[in-house]
């Protein structure tokens, strides 16, 4: 195990004997590693991918709301292709990406995104604080945005990773809709996808955590569904 940053230390000293790297330039030139997972933000994605992949690394994107843009795409996939490496990224909050996969070959009519969220959960979102709303005063299950997911995710930045996987399986960033719900009758994160294409129509809806503000049940799905650079194509979207 090698990671990066001197604030892990003390949290890996229970690890064994992990190797810290103390840059980024020490980690991505370290002949042994073969993996470099990002899990610290768009920003990162942006500033480092090119570079892990032109130094003969694989790279694992947590942060996958950073591939919504399509320049920064099509110069990671063109990199990865070029340079013989493969781009992992994972279903994060959401499960069945491997099937949305699937029913895209055949091809997928429509792809929507239902996010509902306790309205604490939307504390200190754009979208809320531009607008001064009263999340206590909400009542009753309200729609706070709606729309392709390229712009719905800008409003509501934390839902942009969910957004931005189910995208890359499907039919894109201006094809998927997203659907953002402030729900008083739920004390959970709640992810609804529903795709409809020529083989039928999947649905999913698996129950997040009971923290309004994070979803405890990423770490698992981590572990199920991933995308790679072989199965994406920078025309898709």
């Amino acid at each position: 195990m090698i990671l990066l940053g001197s604030t892990l230390r003390g949290w890996s000293a229970g690890l064994g004997a992990p190797i810290i790297a103390d840059s980024f330039e020490e980690l991505v030139t370290r002949g042994d590693v073969r993996l470099v997972v990002e899990a610290a933000s768009q920003e990162a994605v942006r500033q480092y991918a090119l570079r892990v992949l032109r130094e003969g690394k694989d790279l694992m994107v947590m942060s996958t709301g950073a591939l919504l843009d399509d320049e920064l795409h099509h110069k990671i996939l063109m990199e990865a292709e070029a340079s013989g490496r493969r781009v992992y990224i994972p279903s994060g909050a959401i499960v069945g990406l491997d099937n949305v996969k699937s029913a895209a070959l055949g091809g997928i009519d429509s792809a929507t995104l239902t996010t509902r969220k306790p309205p604490r959960s939307f504390e200190g979102a754009p979208y809320i604080t531009e607008r001064s709303i009263n999340l206590k005063s909400i009542k009753e299950p309200t729609t706070l945005c709606e729309g392709p997911a390229r712009e719905a995710v800008k409003p509501f930045p934390r839902n942009v990773n969910v957004a931005a996987s189910l995208s890359l399986a499907g039919i894109g960033a201006d094809r998927t809709i997203v659907r953002v719900i402030a729900d008083p009758t739920i004390d959970h994160i709640i992810h609804e996808i529903r795709v409809k294409g020529v083989s039928g129509e999947l649905y999913s809806s698996p129950l997040s955590d009971s923290n309004p503000k994070k979803d405890k049940r990423k770490p698992h799905s981590r572990d199920i569904d991933w995308l790679d650079t072989s199965t994406l194509q920078t025309g898709r979207y």
